[in-house]
């Protein structure tokens, strides 16, 4: 025999507005009964729960490369092989962060959590859009804000970084090889 199949249960029939006024004149004269609230068990609400803040690791100082708008960086013991592949794209990224369009709290914020995800995830490589700019009277504020972030409080995170390829976004985006 073959399963049972569940079946559904019947809804309940809507009440009708005359059914409705007929309860409630059934009810009108009733009264709570006297003393009832000292019976009641008064359940107090947990406290919340704290915010779990997420500790950065030791920043690393990093040896930066650059020439123009193409900047690369990279942690003690990497090589630039590693880095040129970084740059020429040979490394595909396995997780993107667009911060187009978001103010410089919130990038900080959206990018330090990224990186530390992609830490957890054992992600080895991550690509950061920031843009280049362009509406922004010519000053790219979030690319020099990422860059700024990744040699300082973030570069515990950083096995390398560089210039995306013209592909990935050039100048507006930036490859990170994620420490793990």
């Amino acid at each position: 025999m073959g399963r049972s199949q569940k079946q559904p249960r019947p809804h309940r029939p809507a009440v009708s507005p005359e059914e409705q006024q007929l309860f409630l004149e059934a009810i009108g004269d009733a009264v709570p009964l006297p003393g009832r609230d000292r019976d009641r068990v008064r359940i107090t609400p947990p406290p919340p729960r704290p915010v779990a803040t997420p500790t950065l690791p030791s920043p690393v100082s990093l040896t930066i490369d650059g020439h123009g708008d193409a900047v690369s960086a990279r942690a003690p013991g990497v090589n630039r092989a590693q880095v040129a592949e970084l740059r020429g794209g040979r490394i595909r990224p396995e997780g993107t962060l667009d911060l187009h369009g978001r103010t410089a709290a919130a990038a900080v914020g959206d990018l330090r959590r990224f990186l530390g995800d992609a830490a957890t995830h054992r992600r080895r490589c991550v690509l950061i859009v920031h843009g280049r700019g362009l509406h922004s009277d010519g000053v790219a504020v979030l690319r020099d804000l990422v860059l700024a972030e990744l040699v300082g409080p973030l570069s515990g995170y950083v096995h390398a970084f560089a210039t995306a390829a013209p592909g990935d976004g050039g100048t507006g985006a930036t490859y990170v090889m994620v420490r793990g």
